[in-house]
């Protein structure tokens, strides 16, 4: 008999070798290469499109349309417009780039160097600006030692224009001599609406007596005071209190039944306090 030797089996040893699958390779180096393309092309597309909206000619402001002037010359608020190209973003960008050009920047700059009632900056792609502008209209002449000034009606001064000798022949002046009533730093005067109300309404009433020529309305320091300087009259004074076209009748009864003739040798008539009528 003979004695077999048993049969062992040997099992292949996978972790001492080194077992490369040549298509799994080709495979991850296609994808890296796949994905360095994609972001250089992406990066270049990006570029490319950063160009054409920021640096491209074809978004660059070129035409600029305003309308609603009167007074004041184009250029005046095309200058202001053009100085903000000046501003670069970034070094490399313009505010002349229509995307980039900073409307609330530009309105700020135009309000602060005209007194304007409104102001509306509109962009229209690819390269046209539209501005539209609304000036505030002259209402009265406002007075402060030598000095005259255009005002509005809501009491902004309006200095584009001086005032003419021929002007106060157009528009009411109204002189200020009290220290409570100024122009702020906004070319806005300082004073009570209550005050401005009634010089309107007197002013308004005034055609509906021929006889009453007015030379210029005069605030003083007097409180709730308003003097009216007549020409070849006397000056009088009116209680912004009260109602102006009440004290206007009651001045055209007291001229008619007291006065008469003398209306114009008449110092003062002192109209506030209500039908006591002080005559000087």
């Amino acid at each position: 008999m003979f004695n077999k030797k048993p049969k062992y089996k040997i099992k292949p040893d996978y972790q001492r070798k080194n077992l490369k699958n040549p298509f799994f390779a080709n495979q991850k180096q296609g994808i890296t290469k796949l994905w360095k393309w994609l972001v250089f092309l992406s990066i270049v597309l990006a570029g490319v499109l950063v160009w054409f909206l920021f640096l491209s000619e074809v978004w660059a402001i070129n035409k600029i349309n305003i309308s609603g002037l009167t007074r004041i010359d184009e250029a005046e608020i095309k200058k202001i417009v053009f100085s903000s190209f000046d501003e670069d973003y970034f070094l490399f960008f313009s505010q002349k780039n229509i995307f980039l050009f900073n409307k609330d920047e530009v309105l700020e700059k135009i309000n602060s160097n005209f007194n304007f009632s409104r102001v509306e900056i509109q962009k229209i792609y690819p390269h046209t600006l539209k501005i539209v502008i609304s000036e505030r209209p002259y209402a009265f002449i406002y007075q402060e030692g030598n000095d005259r000034f255009f005002a509005s009606k809501d009491a902004y001064i309006i200095k584009e224009e001086p005032v003419k000798d021929e002007d106060l022949d157009r528009y009411f002046l109204l002189e200020n001599k009290s220290q409570a009533v100024y122009i702020n730093q906004n070319n806005k005067i300082v004073i009570k609406s209550e005050y401005l109300d009634f010089v309107f309404a007197l002013n308004d009433n005034m055609p509906k007596y021929p006889d009453f020529k007015v030379e210029r309305y005069i605030i003083d320091q007097e409180l709730n005071s308003l003097t009216v300087k007549f020409k070849d009259g006397p000056q009088v004074y009116f209680n912004v209190k009260n109602d102006a076209a009440e004290q206007l009748v009651d001045l055209d009864l007291v001229k008619k039944e007291k006065i008469g003739d003398n209306f114009s040798s008449t110092q003062h008539i002192d109209m506030r306090f209500g039908k006591m009528i002080y005559i000087h």
